[in-house]
C-alpha cells in the first residue's frame, strides 16, 4: 500500500469518527431531558452540527487525493442519562483525536498544506477532549492547588 493510500485510510478512519458524532450528538440532544436539557441540549446540537462540517472537510480531503470517503459510522455509544451522555462523548472525542493523530503520522504522504490541516484537527479534537474532561469532572482541584497567598490579602 503507498503512503498515499495509507494517508487516505486514516483519514478516512477520522471520518468515520467525525460521522459517528454526528449521530451520537445528535441523539443525546434529542434525548437529554430534565434540568440537564436546558444546559446540555445545545451543546450536543452544536456538536452534532461541528461534527458533520469536520465529516464534509475531511471528504472533501479524501476526494481530492483520489480516495472515496466512506460512508460507514465509527462506533456510536448511547446513553439515557446526562452522565453516560457525557461519558460517551468524551470516549467518542478522545477516539477522532487518535484517528487525527493517526493520520498526522503519515501525512507527509500528501503535501505541508495538508499537514498544517490535520494539525489544526489535531488541535480542537483536544480542546473538546479538554472541555468533555472538565464536564465530565476528569479535571479537580483541592484547597491545596489554590495559591494560598491570594487568601492573606488584606
Amino acid at each position: 500500500m503507498s503512503s498515499k493510500q495509507e494517508l487516505i485510510d486514516r483519514l478516512n478512519d477520522a471520518m468515520a469518527w467525525e460521522l459517528a458524532g454526528v449521530i451520537q450528538y445528535m441523539q443525546a440532544a434529542v434525548m437529554v431531558t430534565g434540568d440537564a436539557r436546558e444546559i446540555y441540549r445545545d451543546f450536543f446540537h452544536e456538536s452534532s452540527e461541528e461534527a458533520l462540517e469536520h465529516a464534509e472537510l475531511v471528504g472533501e480531503k479524501v476526494s481530492v487525493l483520489g480516495g472515496v470517503p466512506t460512508v460507514e459510522p465509527a462506533t456510536i455509544r448511547q446513553a439515557a442519562d446526562i452522565d453516560g451522555m457525557l461519558e460517551a462523548a468524551l470516549q467518542l472525542e478522545r477516539d477522532a483525536l487518535k484517528a487525527w493523530e493517526r493520520a498526522h503520522e503519515v501525512a507527509g504522504a500528501a503535501n505541508p498544506g495538508t499537514m498544517f490541516w490535520i494539525e489544526e484537527h489535531i488541535a480542537e479534537e483536544q480542546e473538546h477532549v479538554d472541555h468533555l474532561e472538565k464536564l465530565t469532572g476528569k479535571v479537580s482541584f483541592s484547597s491545596s492547588d489554590i495559591d494560598q497567598s491570594q487568601s492573606k490579602s488584606g
